[in-house]
């Protein structure tokens, strides 16, 4: 589990954090200062990445937000004893997060005239990501916002879009809802951003192809199965 790895490298800095302290006073050539500072730097840059790694962990939006803000007022801050509390509040939060039971595909509610294409989505969704085809991960999660955005869409205009427009866009198809007063999660611009980005450097010869992480992946697929369950 990545977030046991954060948990030892949150002690690990914290103890670091401590004999720094002590020998602040009684090293009179600061080698030891200097070589506890190195270490705190290269610790809060594992931290990081350890943080993003076991994103998909963390249950909640709440939780991962606030273990992003006080990583970021741990790098900022100056004295031992900001930092100590931050690490004790991180550790605390972390303590608090239980372990997660495995990914369910499923959405619990699902309009009759588009449940077979996106049950057929959900199976490829599933059957991709236990074999860890995380591009094609992504590629289905558009697949499934497509179809739940133009049917949320047609629920509230009664006009079926891909008739006038078949080549929409998930950007424009977006702008045209709020346009119509429905509401989105605000993270879904970033999320169709994200979607869009892998598609074109799956058609188009890029020098960076994206490839995105398991946890990443994690992430997008848990934020698509939540926004399909309130669109629905």
């Amino acid at each position: 589990m990545s977030l046991r790895q954060v948990k030892q490298s949150l002690h690990r800095l914290h103890d670091t954090l401590i004999k720094r302290s002590y020998y602040a006073d009684k090293d009179e050539k600061g080698l030891r200062m200097r070589s506890y500072t190195a270490q705190i730097s290269t610790s809060l840059k594992g931290l990081e990445d350890q943080l993003w790694t076991s994103v998909g962990e963390i249950e909640t939006k709440e939780r991962r937000l606030e273990l992003f803000l006080l990583y970021d007022s741990l790098k900022k801050a100056h004295d031992v004893r900001t930092m100590l509390l931050i690490i004790s509040r991180m550790d605390e939060l972390i303590g608090e997060v239980k372990e997660k039971e495995e990914m369910k595909f499923n959405i619990t509610r699902i309009p009759e005239d588009v449940q077979g294409e996106v049950l057929a989505d959900l199976e490829e969704l599933r059957k991709c990501y236990d074999t860890k085809c995380y591009r094609s991960c992504i590629i289905l999660c558009g697949r499934l916002l497509e179809v739940g955005l133009h049917k949320k869409y047609y629920q509230t205009t009664g006009v079926d879009i891909l008739e006038k427009h078949p080549d929409i866009g998930l950007g424009n198809l977006i702008a045209k809802l709020l346009e119509k007063g429905v509401k989105l999660d605000p993270g879904l611009t970033q999320q169709i951003h994200l979607i869009i980005n892998v598609r074109i450097s799956s058609v188009h010869k890029k020098k960076d192809v994206f490839k995105p992480s398991k946890a990443h992946t994690n992430a997008i697929i848990l934020f698509t199965l939540d926004t399909l369950e309130k669109l629905f």
